[in-house]
């Protein structure tokens, strides 16, 4: 009778300490998801502004009597989102926004068609933006 108690008892202690964990996974699972709907107006935002972006782009002539016409852009698909806890005593958040800034240019016998013509991408750049929450929202 004693030993069924001790079993019985281990097991309500295994069931109580586990509940807290998929308690722990389901917290970081909500803050991850809320992270990513940040993050993906982020990006969006970034593209949308970007001194470089689309709407500003850079067109400018070649010594061959080319144009060259160049812009920046952030692939939606390269965003990849981390979030972790702080080691501070108060609770807060740290999420690492990676992505993949292209640069793509393309050329034209005039500043239409090179605006017009295929871009290719030159250039890739690995970002990595840093923001925290500590309660009031990602910043």
């Amino acid at each position: 009778m004693k030993r069924i108690k001790i079993v019985l008892t281990a097991i309500f202690l295994c069931l109580v300490l586990s509940s807290g964990a998929f308690a722990n996974d389901a917290t970081a699972q909500t803050d991850l998801n809320r992270f990513q709907i940040f993050a993906k107006g982020w990006v969006t935002k970034l593209n949308r502004s970007h001194i470089k972006g689309i709407q500003h782009m850079e067109i400018r002539p070649n010594e061959d009597g080319s144009y060259l016409a160049r812009y920046h852009a952030i692939d939606p698909a390269s965003v990849t989102c981390i979030v972790k806890k702080t080691s501070s005593k108060r609770k807060g958040l740290v999420g690492l926004l990676k992505y993949i800034e292209t640069v793509y240019e393309s050329i034209g016998s005039s500043p239409a068609t090179a605006r017009q013509s295929n871009f290719k991408a030159v250039k890739r750049t690995r970002i990595t933006e840093i923001f925290s929450n500590s309660g009031k929202g990602w910043r």
